[in-house]
């Protein structure tokens, strides 16, 4: 199978290195052709890239030469889809500039491909409102780490066909990785759930009811989650955190999902989450609130 991935920050080449891992043909493109050359190097070189998996002996040298054989630097938009049978977007979580990509892509890509949005929390239907065609226009949320997470949620709008989900949920499968559908309201499932455990967390720690140890020990020992909320804010990323939470914000008019002001000054201030996984910031939770009266 052929697979564009159009965007190449985090989440596209994460993808894209799913994919070229399980024998896929691979074609990416970015604006950004800084953004193609780092995605490219994180991929042999990232915490979860390709010499990681060799070194780990998930998988073998010559599956790691083979994965990354199988992923192509597209000269543009144009020239990574047109023989694309899914093309997967994986650009920045701002609506507008989905819209204008999903435009380009009716004409760009073959008529039989399915046409997918990595959203984590924007409507499918509204990034897609330009297409005169949107039978094949579908949700793909993967999870951040895509090479670990086993989880993808399969959007379906009103108009998508029964034709395009399956088709998906096959190709979900293909990948080692299980399809979960749902209908398509902003933060779906994973992320309505999510992100509304992390704003009770954040309210208990606003109000003083508890400390960060605490509320992440009640998560872990008491309901058996492998990460407290906010060790999974540090791990997935407080900027990402704070974009989901405004995205949501954004698309319902719902206050409860206001983002916390601790959160926003934490980003604001270069906090970014677990050190360990980004080079640019200068730590999480627990950094933050030692700095912090």
């Amino acid at each position: 199978m052929r697979v564009a991935v159009i965007g190449f920050g985090m989440m596209g080449r994460q993808i894209a290195q799913v994919f070229a891992q399980h024998g896929h043909e691979v074609s990416v493109t970015d604006e950004n052709p800084i953004a193609v050359k780092s995605g490219l190097e994180e991929i042999v070189h990232g915490p979860y890239g390709v010499e990681s998996a060799v070194a780990k002996a998930k998988i073998t040298r010559e599956e790691g030469t083979k994965t990354l054989e199988q992923i192509r630097s597209a000269a543009d938009l144009n020239d990574a889809c047109k023989a694309a049978d899914l093309v997967i977007e994986a650009i920045y979580e701002h609506l507008p500039l989905k819209q204008e990509v999903f435009a380009k892509l009716e004409s760009a890509a073959p008529e039989n491909a399915l046409l997918a949005s990595n959203t984590s929390t924007l409507t499918v239907s509204k990034i897609g409102t330009r297409l005169s065609k949107k039978e094949r226009l579908l949700g793909m949320h993967f999870f951040n780490p895509a090479q670990i997470t086993k989880l993808v949620e399969i959007v379906k709008t009103r108009q998508t066909s029964e034709r395009a989900i399956q088709k998906a949920a096959k190709i979900v499968e293909t990948i080692g990785k299980t399809p979960i559908i749902a209908h398509d309201e902003p933060g779906f499932i994973a992320n309505r759930l999510g992100l509304t455990l992390y704003m009770e967390a954040s309210a208990l720690l606003e109000e003083g009811t508890a400390k960060i140890r605490d509320i992440d020990l009640a998560m872990k020992l008491g309901y058996n989650h492998p990460m407290g909320p906010f060790e999974l804010a540090d791990f997935v990323g407080l900027d990402t955190r704070l974009r989901n939470l405004e995205a949501l914000f954004q698309a319902t008019g719902d206050e409860k999902w206001i983002p916390p002001k601790a959160l926003r000054e934490m980003v604001n201030q270069g906090y970014l989450g677990d050190p360990s996984r980004r080079k640019d910031s200068k730590g999480g939770y627990q950094e933050f609130f030692k700095t912090t009266p």
